[in-house]
């Protein structure tokens, strides 16, 4: 796996932006073409709805190309992660975790407010 564009926020009514490097990975025209989201293995995926010729999907087929050269291209970059003991690294992913729950937990307190 590799991320496509910057981190998006959910907005006010409820929706999430393409980045458009992903847009154009998937030949998405806007006010034209339909994605879907699945749910699976406990991620989220977005399919663009392609049309079916006899039973064979050519263009997510393409398009599924063009996603693995991208996710070949940018998953060769060394992680930093991989200098740490795996004990190691969940210790500090949870301190982590912990502090952004506090952080997001004290947000919703003030939006009560």
């Amino acid at each position: 796996m590799v991320q496509i564009g910057k981190n998006v926020k959910y907005d006010d009514y409820g929706r999430v932006t393409i980045p458009a490097q992903l847009a154009e990975l998937m030949n998405l025209i806007k006010g034209h073409d339909e994605v879907c989201w699945i749910v699976g293995d406990g991620e989220v995926v977005l399919k663009k709805v392609t049309k079916s010729y006899r039973g064979i999907d050519f263009e997510g087929e393409e398009i599924r190309n063009k996603l693995l050269e991208y996710e070949n291209k940018y998953n060769g970059d060394h992680d930093p992660d991989e200098d740490y003991s795996p004990e190691e690294l969940e210790r500090m992913a949870r301190e982590e975790y912990l502090r952004d729950k506090a952080e997001r937990e004290a947000f919703l307190k003030s939006k009560k407010n």
